[in-house]
């Protein structure tokens, strides 16, 4: 079964929009995964957005990223090596509402990005509006009678957000000796995820459950679903494990990954569609985790912060507001 890679150059002309709909819906339905081609994410404001990222990840010193760890509202630098499963990555997370990260969010981000706040903020919204579009169109191709019954649980001001990640995988002379891999095998947490990549080295499991490549195609974006979006939709819709491994992107080979993770607002109640008209299933079973329904969409997401980087991390939290949204790992 070939990968999917669907063109939404028509999404937005209305006697187009219930096929794209339905061929995007049918590749999250088999794969989780789908390659999207025409989108509307102008690809000189992703080139400008890699190239702030990698003079981040590469030429500021490590002593001056370190003071400025990751907190609960999902801002702030994560090194290589340093998570619960030392993958060999790094990461800047970017996230908040509009709004945020130039005022409070700003003390947690290191003085290299205090004057690239608006362009990171202008292309989070760009990818917020696409994220838009693609759960519309899952509500189309489900026969949803509100064809916005997913879409208006995104608001991109509610609670913490949505959340935004640069990754680098590091070159190495050697191969680090404390570590698992990459990227160890997960699936994503929320509801889209929107995924930027400048090579390959994505590994997805496919429909038969085989690990294969994720195609790279320039100009694409690589879209999955989460586990809130899959039991949501009562199982209609995959969430997939993926990973990078190191013979994906060999210890001496750079990568360089943006994700952008859609969620639905913190007091969101995941209760499962029924499928004609019976309940889907009593739980939903993900990464080590048991979603019950009737959680919320913020309990859920301490669940999973926890699991990634431990308690410590709700120790952290500043004074500047107590709502969460689903903590995303990435790719």
């Amino acid at each position: 079964m070939a990968f999917p890679v669907i063109d939404i150059a028509s999404i937005n002309e209305p006697e187009a929009q219930l096929s794209i709909a339905k061929e995007i819906t049918e590749a999250a339905r088999t794969w989780g995964f789908l390659l999207l081609k025409n989108h509307p994410i102008p690809s000189a404001d992703i080139a400008s957005m890699f190239k702030l990222g990698r003079d981040f990840f590469m030429e500021v010193p490590e002593d001056e990223k370190a003071p400025y760890p990751i907190n609960d509202r999902y801002v702030g630098y994560n090194a290589p090596l340093s998570d619960r499963k030392k993958d060999d990555k790094a990461s800047m997370w970017l996230s908040g509402k509009p709004g945020f990260l130039p005022s409070e969010g700003r003390k947690a981000l290191p003085p290299y990005w205090h004057d690239k706040i608006d362009t990171i903020e202008g292309f989070k919204h760009a990818c917020y509006d696409l994220v838009s579009k693609l759960l519309v169109c899952f509500a189309l191709a489900m026969g949803l009678e509100d064809r916005n019954y997913f879409a208006k649980a995104h608001a991109e001001d509610a609670g913490n957000g949505n959340q935004f990640r640069m990754l680098c995988y590091p070159s190495r002379g050697n191969a680090p000796l404390k570590t698992t891999t990459r990227m160890s095998p997960h699936s994503d947490s929320g509801s889209v995820t929107l995924l930027f990549q400048n090579c390959a080295g994505l590994e997805v499991e496919s429909p038969s459950d085989e690990w294969v490549p994720a195609p790279h195609i320039e100009n694409h974006i690589l879209v999955n679903l989460g586990d809130a979006l899959a039991f949501w939709s009562g199982g209609q819709l995959k969430a997939t494990k993926h990973r990078v491994t190191f013979n994906s992107v060999p210890h001496d080979i750079e990568r360089m990954s943006m994700a952008y993770f859609g969620a639905a607002a913190p007091d969101t109640v995941l209760e499962p569609l029924k499928i004609d008209g019976k309940k889907a299933f009593d739980k939903y079973e993900t990464n080590g985790l048991t979603i019950p329904p009737g959680i919320t969409v913020g309990e859920y997401s301490k669940m999973i912060m926890t699991g990634i980087y431990g308690t410590g991390i709700h120790k952290k939290r500043e004074e500047v507001g107590a709502a969460s949204t689903v903590v995303q790992v990435g790719a």
